[in-house]
């Protein structure tokens, strides 16, 4: 199963994500299953959960990318790896190999996440085969949207994942591509304009996690909701992990 994320920023204003927010149980968990089983272009709701069960060992393509870029992404990654309790990390850099700063267990073939960022020419040639060959769907992409990705499963087991960061776009867009498309391919890959406050609404001017966001990726990863679980199932342990963690 594949499934491609696009993430459209409207830079106006970008309120934070520490301004007030007021959502309940019951709001989290209508959001959650909007944003993790929904799909705002097909209407299709999906049946089972979509989560990584190894640890996400992201490495950014080539070396002429912009330092901010790495430094986004690391900073990303640690947020989500202590939000979610699960690995999430930039395993392999230029910058980190030239530094001699790679993990004291790297192994170029544990990278399952790649990141490119590339100008938009060339995009359409590099990334295609992460879409069954399809030049034009990627020509599309850059074209409609800030950045995008597209992960990979096997019985809903997340097991590997592309994002693109088209060059084109200014640090503040690259910031908050690298919130938005790393806390997708971690199994929340929906946007809809009713989940509030939220990164996962394309209206909204959220460019950081919000406490609401952070609440459904610490649902999501609980170890009682396997990749592969029926959608019922893990709707039920949820909720019952809210109603644990934050009494109303």
């Amino acid at each position: 199963m594949k499934r491609f994320l696009i993430a459209l920023i409207l830079v106006l204003s970008p309120i934070s994500a520490s301004a007030a927010e007021d959502f309940s149980n019951a709001d989290l968990l209508r959001n959650f299953d909007l944003i993790a089983f929904g799909n705002e272009y097909t209407g299709r709701k999906y049946e089972i959960v979509r989560k990584w069960a190894k640890p996400v060992l992201m490495g950014i393509q080539g070396k002429d990318y912009p330092a901010h870029l790495e430094t986004f992404i690391d900073d990303v990654a640690r947020d989500l790896s202590e939000t979610t309790g699960h690995r999430v990390e930039l395993y392999y850099s230029f910058a980190k190999q030239k530094a001699g700063k790679l993990a004291a267990d790297f192994d170029r073939k544990k990278v399952n996440v790649i990141l490119y960022y590339m100008d938009d020419k060339d995009l359409p040639k590099e990334l295609a085969k992460y879409w069954k060959g399809d030049e034009e769907k990627v020509r599309w992409m850059v074209r409609n949207s800030t950045c995008f990705a597209n992960y990979f499963t096997k019985k809903g087991e997340i097991v590997a994942a592309v994002i693109a960061f088209p060059s084109r776009h200014p640090e503040s867009y690259h910031r908050a591509c690298a919130v938005e498309e790393i806390t997708q391919i971690l199994g929340l890959p929906n946007d809809s304009n009713a989940v509030k406050p939220s990164i996962f609404n394309d209206t909204s001017r959220y460019f950081e996690l919000t406490d609401h966001d952070r609440w459904l990726l610490r649902a999501l990863y609980q170890p009682e909701i396997k990749p592969g679980m029926a959608r019922a199932d893990a709707l039920r342990i949820a909720l019952d992990f809210w109603k644990r963690a934050r009494p109303e």
